[in-house]
């Protein structure tokens, strides 16, 4: 069981991720979201627990902490101060595996003194600027000295870090690198980030460890690219069809086994 944290008009965010988690193979999939929200998905994925708050709600946070066996937080966050506290509680409280992603991350470059709190059990997923918000150092530095900058930020936190790109990367102190090969240009598109968080969130529910979960997620993820750009073309490929893409390479890959 899994649970994901979005914001008020952010109902796609939330969505994606949900529904990759469950691609591949969560068992249930709980979203806590705003209130304005909730219609929405109800309707794009019934098969979620719909959760929803109107404020802040401490008592209601820490309920669906203890329920989750894994959190994903940050796909259609937000900014606001009620996101902060909604992010900082979660740290702070959450036992299990945590994925942060997109305004998570965000609001994290905000608080530095937190990096070295962040367990080994906590997966940064964050795209070349939102690395930069993260480090401080520009995005063209990150792209001339990604290596040594990861290398950097993970000796100064023990989380594990995914940085998105073109050939995405996973680092993790005391880890060899894992640099992706897999992809195509075609999943530059919004939501992608997305659905990427979602698929680590949903390999870490079945058991696997944060680093092994994100090095599957990366590579499954990319995988689903490429099927989604065979079948669309270079252009035309939207987030959702990544999904479909990596439930056709599970397929493949099970059909091989």
């Amino acid at each position: 069981v899994l649970m994901i944290i979005g914001s008020p008009g952010m109902a796609g965010a939330a969505y994606l991720s949900a529904t990759a988690a469950y691609t591949v193979g969560a068992g249930l999939v709980q979203i806590y979201t705003a209130e304005e929200n909730r219609q929405v998905l109800q309707g794009l994925l019934p098969e979620a627990i719909i959760s929803c708050y109107r404020e802040y709600d401490e008592e209601k946070l820490d309920q669906l902490i203890g329920w989750a066996d894994v959190i994903c937080i940050g796909c259609g966050l937000g900014q606001s101060s009620r996101s902060e506290k909604i992010l900082l509680h979660t740290i702070e409280k959450a036992k299990c595996s945590c994925v942060i992603d997109a305004d998570g991350l965000n609001l994290l470059a905000g608080r530095k003194d937190l990096y070295k709190k962040l367990g080994k059990n906590m997966i940064l997923t964050p795209h070349m600027k939102e690395m930069s918000r993260l480090t401080g150092i520009s995005v063209s530095e990150i792209v001339e000295r990604r290596f040594e900058v990861l290398h950097r930020f993970t000796e100064e936190s023990p989380c594990i870090c995914v940085l998105k790109d073109s050939r995405t990367i996973v680092a993790q102190k005391d880890r060899q690198n894992f640099l992706n090969l897999a992809g195509n240009a075609a999943m530059a598109k919004g939501g992608s980030g997305d659905v990427l968080a979602g698929v680590i969130t949903g390999l870490l529910a079945q058991g696997m460890d944060g680093f092994q979960s994100a090095v599957t997620g990366v590579f499954l993820h990319a995988c689903g690219g490429d099927e989604a750009r065979d079948k669309k073309g270079g252009y035309s490929v939207l987030a959702r069809d990544l999904i479909h893409g990596i439930q056709v390479a599970m397929k493949k890959a099970k059909e091989c086994n």
